[in-house]
């Protein structure tokens, strides 16, 4: 696979994001075996399979939240071993689940992330990405007071606000209609147009096809399916 640019929360889009041999253990059970992939600039990826393939656990070890058993991870050269480091480097995270505070406002939930970061147009940035999504008359809202699907375009829309140089959605689409996914789909193409590199964990076959490639796990061993990418060498020397 390969890697983005530029971000306004961190930045290290002038390089990949590169896995090599990762591998991911919880006890006795292999979640995903050694796997090596590079996501770049402009490039949108799936990682599909069924329920318990590694999916969740191969974004988890990318975005420094899970410490992989085995293997490396960098961005742009740079060993990312933690989350700090991976927050440092731009890689954002839309979790499956969506993890979302219930007491706040969509807006505000929209917000954190970016108020934390102490960007001064968090609020204009929030609206925006609310807008985006079809959700600006819900922007102020309680979670509880938002439909399931509702709720996962607000975590889409947090995602979208932080800017990221790599997007990591897991199953963004899952409690989606067709309109609104393919909504999701093309505003995340939108963040591989601005320079982004984008994973999708999806079982979903058609938001899967909207990628440009599409690694596929089973039982933690990875496979590319389709390899529609640009050479990841070529990548790093701007090429």
């Amino acid at each position: 696979m390969t890697a983005a640019t530029g971000g306004a929360t961190g930045g290290a889009m002038d390089g990949v994001l590169r896995a090599t041999g990762i591998e991911v253990r919880y006890g006795m059970v292999v979640a995903v075996r050694p796997a090596d992939l590079v996501l770049g600039p402009g490039q949108l990826v799936a990682v599909t399979g069924p329920s318990g393939a590694g999916k969740s656990s191969l974004l988890a070890a990318l975005a420094g939240l899970t410490p992989p058993s085995a293997g490396t991870l960098s961005v742009a050269g740079q060993p990312i071993t933690g989350r700090d480091q991976a927050v440092a480097a731009g890689i954002v995270v839309i979790p499956q689940g969506n993890a979302l505070l219930r007491i706040l406002t969509a807006i505000e939930n929209v917000a954190v992330p970016l108020v934390a970061a102490r960007l001064p147009d968090a609020r204009d940035r929030a609206e925006a990405a609310l807008l985006a999504l079809g959700l600006d008359e819900a922007a102020d809202q309680l979670l509880e007071e938002l439909s399931g699907g509702q709720q996962q375009r607000v975590a889409v829309a947090r995602g979208l606000a932080e800017r990221g140089s790599y997007l990591l959605a897991d199953e963004p689409t899952s409690e989606l209609d067709a309109g609104n996914r393919s909504r999701v789909m093309a505003l995340l193409r939108g963040e591989a147009r601005r320079g982004a590199g984008v994973l999708v964990a999806t079982h979903d076959p058609e938001a899967a096809a909207m990628c440009d490639a599409e690694l596929r796990l089973d039982e933690g061993r990875s496979t590319w399916v389709r390899e529609d990418r640009p050479n990841p060498a070529a990548t790093e020397h701007g090429g």
